[in-house]
């Protein structure tokens, strides 16, 4: 079986019985939920673990879901809830690391100073993100590196469109003052 089936052909065939479809499904969209979780918890560690229980999740309850909206919404919502239940769960603020893909868009050669800069401002934003309280950071996450829409962000964790930018609001408000206190 092949990844040319699209995710509803996969569902429908796993809960048809096929072992196999599901296997499929997960190899389809892993990347998409280690990269979503990772910039959520902060860590390889912690996005391999919420990874797994996000696939566990979606094992034990893809019956219900209902196709109303894409699968890939859904599965922002499973990723973005296992995440964040293992933050809880641990209780542990960790540095939020922006994706090491960036790298790759730099060229081959970048100029030192440049590249220095670049490392200076990460590490300067990431401290900013760390500061933020875990549902801040997750909807400031979801917005601006994965680019989603409030409206689905909204879907997404269960929340109003009006309360998650409120949410995102204070995320950027946090984020700005916290960099405008460095660099003061």
């Amino acid at each position: 079986m092949t990844l040319e089936y699209s995710d509803n052909e996969l569902i429908d065939r796993f809960l048809g019985g096929d072992e196999q479809a599901f296997n499929v499904l997960v190899r389809k969209h892993q990347d998409f939920v280690y990269n979503v979780v990772r910039k959520i918890t902060g860590n390889h560690e912690d996005a391999v673990e919420a990874s797994q229980r996000v696939f566990i999740k979606l094992y034990d309850q893809l019956s219900s879901f209902t196709k109303k909206a894409a699968f890939t919404t859904w599965l922002y919502r499973v990723a973005a809830n296992e995440s964040l239940n293992l933050l809880r769960t641990r209780k542990v603020k960790r540095w939020f690391r922006l994706d090491e893909m960036e790298q790759e868009f730099r060229g081959p050669d970048p100029d030192p100073f440049d590249s220095l800069v670049e490392d200076e401002k990460k590490l300067l934003l990431d401290r900013a993100l760390q500061s933020l309280p875990d549902r801040q950071r997750t909807v400031f996450v979801l917005r601006m590196h994965e680019g989603l829409s409030y409206d689905e962000i909204a879907g997404i964790l269960g929340v109003t469109t009006g309360s998650l930018k409120a949410t995102f609001f204070h995320a950027v408000k946090k984020v700005t003052k916290a960099l405008e206190n460095i660099y003061e």
